[in-house]
């Protein structure tokens, strides 16, 4: 079992940018000052150009990537170290999917995975801030996160794949994501965030995210005070939004990436209909990881 990949994950809008930054910081700069050309270290699965793979396997099946019982086929196989590309240790990865089975398909096993980092953020938060990443209403952005079936499109990046062919990332509902990533039989180390601390405790997260990669891979990062100083400063929310409005970033959809970035916008803004409809569905994993 080679387990090279260590995957970022985590439902859209939960913060995956956010930890990201800390972990590239952290592994691939001398000083932590952090800017966001530097998340080619943490590269996303699901990208297009990943797929050509399949072309050369099966070119029935490359015609029909847009079917998630075939897709999900070549999870594993594309997961294999020589198809990543990490020539040692373990590479880091970003993705949106749940840790779920299509059609007996497992998104992933643990001879690909070395670990994981889930981040998870109150849901009625993320519902506003998927809504405009998306560019949805509020009511649809809810009713998308309540769909078990909810699938997003894999990022557009060059490659052989048709355009009017569209393959999907599959993230079920919020609270089956959730599922999927704290509470399964993938058995890494793992290491579960709160999209609230990264924000507003971000010293904390930083030593949790040391300790972890400290114990559970013997890593020694004989941190400074002034790289601890650096990485908190630079992987700021506000300091990132400052990155995006002068220099782009290209993860953005609709308006800015970082938009807010506060917690409890939701009492601001959503419906007392809407509220309840999160909070009924979701309220036993609201409960677990302190979202009252």
């Amino acid at each position: 079992m080679s387990k090279h990949i260590f995957w970022i994950s985590s439902y859209p809008k939960s913060g995956n940018t956010l930890v990201r930054s800390i972990v590239t910081s952290l592994f691939f700069s001398k000083d932590g000052r952090f800017n966001l050309e530097q998340l080619k270290h943490t590269t996303q699965f699901e990208k297009r150009d990943r797929l050509n793979l399949i072309k050369k396997i099966n070119k029935e099946d490359f015609a029909n990537l847009d079917q998630l019982k075939i897709l999900s086929k070549y999870w594993q196989t594309l997961q294999k170290k020589e198809n990543m590309k990490i020539s040692q240790g373990f590479g880091f990865i970003k993705s949106h999917s749940s840790y779920m089975a299509i059609s007996n398909n497992w998104f992933t096993n643990s001879s690909n995975t070395a670990g994981y980092i889930y981040i998870i953020r109150d849901p009625r938060d993320v519902a506003i801030s998927w809504a405009k990443h998306a560019n949805l209403t509020y009511d649809n952005s809810i009713d998308f996160m309540l769909d078990f079936n909810s699938c997003i499109e894999w990022a557009q990046t060059n490659s052989e794949l048709p355009q009017h062919i569209k393959p999907r990332c599959f993230l079920s509902s919020w609270d089956e994501h959730v599922s999927s990533w704290t509470s399964n039989d993938l058995l890494v180390p793992k290491l579960i965030l709160k999209y609230e601390d990264l924000v507003y405790k971000k010293k904390d997260v930083l030593n949790d995210i040391v300790n972890f990669f400290e114990k559970n891979f013997h890593i020694n990062f004989n941190l400074t005070k002034n790289k601890t100083n650096n990485i908190i400063e630079t992987t700021a929310f506000q300091e990132l939004k400052s990155q995006e409005r002068k220099f782009g970033f290209t993860e953005a959809q609709s308006g800015n990436f970082f938009r807010s970035g506060k917690k409890n916008q939701w009492k601001n803004v959503l419906n007392n209909e809407q509220i309840n409809k999160l909070e009924n569905k979701f309220r036993d994993f609201m409960n677990k990881f302190g979202y009252d």
